[in-house]
C-alpha cells in the first residue's frame, strides 16, 4: 500500500481495516500539519499581499491592492490593476491628478492649499474675475 497521502492512496484504501484507515488518516494529517508547508504559505501570501500594494500604489489605492492580494492572490493583482484610479480633480482646471500629486500637472497651482479653500471662496473668485473681463 502507498504510505503517502495521495488520491490513489484514498481510492486503494480497504475501508474494510480500520488499521489502514487510521494510518492514512495520520499520514494526511501529518502532511497537512508539516511547518514547512506553512512557512511556504505564509511566504506565498506576503508576496501577493507585496505585489498588490505595489499594484495598488500605482493606481492611488494601495490597501485595497494589498487587501486583493490577500484575498485572491493573483487574480487580486488582476482586480486591482483593471480597476480605476483614483485622481483627484484640480479645482483650478478641473484636470485629474495623481491622488498623491502636490500640483496639478496642468496648470501647477499647489493642490493642498486650493483644496482647503472653500466652495464660497471659489465662487467669490470667478465671479470677480468675470466682472474684471467686462
Amino acid at each position: 500500500m502507498d504510505t503517502g497521502c495521495t488520491l490513489a492512496a484514498l481510492a486503494g484504501v480497504d475501508q474494510s481495516d480500520p488499521e489502514a484507515v487510521q494510518a492514512l488518516l495520520q499520514t494526511c494529517i501529518g502532511t497537512l500539519l508539516d511547518p514547512v508547508l506553512w512557512w511556504w504559505a505564509l511566504a506565498l501570501t506576503i508576496v501577493c499581499a507585496v505585489v498588490g500594494a505595489l499594484i495598488g500604489r500605482m493606481k492611488g489605492r494601495w490597501l485595497a491592492g494589498l487587501l486583493w492580494g490577500v484575498l485572491l492572490g493573483p487574480i487580486g493583482w488582476i482586480v486591482i490593476a483593471l480597476s480605476t484610479p483614483v485622481a483627484q480633480g484640480c479645482p483650478e482646471c478641473g484636470q485629474p491628478n495623481a491622488a498623491s500629486a502636490a500640483s496639478c500637472r496642468h496648470c501647477g497651482v499647489d493642490l493642498r492649499s486650493a483644496a482647503q479653500r472653500s466652495q464660497r471662496s471659489r465662487l467669490k473668485r470667478d465671479d470677480w474675475a468675470s466682472r474684471r473681463r467686462d
